[in-house]
């Protein structure tokens, strides 16, 4: 009955600790690695409620009042809970998510794709850096098999994590044109 309690007790305490992660020190790890040798401050950008679907937190990158990126904090559809064989149109409910951070340049390359959290059981392939290094350099135009290696095991966290690091990519420039950003 102690051994229950004790694990019942450590449970309730981790998902305490995990249902109040903060998305704002996770983007500070990450931004401090690309930009080990500056000091940096990040700011809030405000978005329209029509990217916010989309994006759920976007901070410029400064350093020495020069903006050296972006910071962007979302959520991709995973696999099916229980397991799943292709994605479909409409991913509903049964569908697990995970958040991933992208950090881009100041003229929106990607640097750096990272899993923040991928909680699912299925699909979990996709947080390898070697995989994730394939979006460095570019904006969007990513196609699964074409030009970003296919990989075993996460074909749907893959596909969806794809389509949305190219809509992002294309909202994102468009911000930045219509001077939004």
């Amino acid at each position: 009955m102690k051994s229950f309690t004790y694990i019942t007790g450590v449970l309730f305490g981790l998902a305490i600790v995990l249902a109040f992660a903060n998305p704002d020190k996770k983007i500070n790890k990450l931004v401090s690695k690309i930009w080990k040798d500056q000091e940096v401050t990040l700011t809030y950008v405000e978005l329209p409620d029509s990217v916010m679907r989309d994006i759920a937190q976007l901070n410029k990158v400064w350093s020495n009042d020069e903006l050296m990126g972006y910071a962007c904090y979302t959520t991709a559809f995973g696999c099916q809970v229980g397991g799943c064989s292709a994605p479909t149109n409409a991913p509903g409910a049964a569908y697990e998510t995970f958040d991933y951070i992208v950090i881009y340049d100041a003229n929106m390359s990607i640097l750096k794709v990272d899993i923040a959290d991928y909680g699912g059981q299925y699909g979990y392939e996709i947080c390898r850096a070697k995989w994730l290094s394939q979006f460095k350099g570019r904006n969007s135009g990513f196609a699964l098999n074409d030009n970003i290696d296919g990989i075993s095991g996460a074909t749907v966290s893959a596909s969806y994590l794809i389509t949305d690091l190219n809509g992002i990519g294309e909202t994102l420039k468009e911000l930045k044109e219509n001077k939004t950003l």
